[in-house]
């Protein structure tokens, strides 16, 4: 057998398995909560100086443990509903999510056997992606030139987004193993 025709074969088993073909119908109304509480929550809650971005955390997660299509929904829908509520600019939230959810499924398939680990790598990694994205678009939209990248500022949301992933991770995957399966969508 060709290696392309192996290759299909195994992106062909990946759709058809449970972990990446869960997405419930509860799942995007759970994003849209997240998207309110980040809303919310996010202006409001400081640590050490720095915001948490509670819908990069919930992508991350959702992406490293059910799977790249749950994730992506996540991403947008969160992503949408965060975007309205806040001062970014339209639609900077949803994409840079989007790009989460992708250097998330795309980092997965080389340390995913990490499970316990990996998430929060993935959150550090992603909110490092997801600031300096946020900060281009701005940059693009905006007169106003940036000086310096705020890298301590950076770090500071990387090192909180990363630690509240590993406060969320055990309580996530034991959520899912007793729940994602009651909720596939018969479709």
């Amino acid at each position: 057998m060709p290696p392309h025709a192996r290759i299909l074969e195994l992106d062909v088993e990946l759709l058809r398995s449970p972990r990446t073909a869960a997405i419930s119908y509860l799942s995007p109304l759970l994003a849209v909560i997240v998207g309110i509480l980040h809303a919310s929550l996010s202006p409001v809650i400081v640590i050490g100086g720095v915001k948490p971005n509670l819908v990069l955390v919930a992508v991350v997660l959702v992406t490293a443990i059910i799977g790249f299509m749950p994730g992506i929904t996540w991403a947008f829908v969160a992503g949408l509903t965060a975007n309205l509520l806040v001062g970014e600019p339209l639609g900077s939230v949803p994409l840079t999510m989007l790009l989460v959810a992708a250097l998330t499924a795309g980092g997965g398939r080389m340390l995913g056997r990490m499970v316990w680990i990996y998430p929060v790598l993935a959150a550090f990694a992603g909110s490092i992606v997801a600031d300096v994205a946020s900060l281009g678009i701005s940059q693009l939209v905006s007169d106003a030139s940036i000086v310096g990248i705020p890298t301590g500022v950076i770090l500071g949301a990387a090192l909180l987004n990363a630690a509240i992933a590993a406060l969320l991770v055990y309580p996530m995957r034991a959520a899912m193993s007793r729940w994602a399966v009651d909720e596939l969508p018969a479709w």
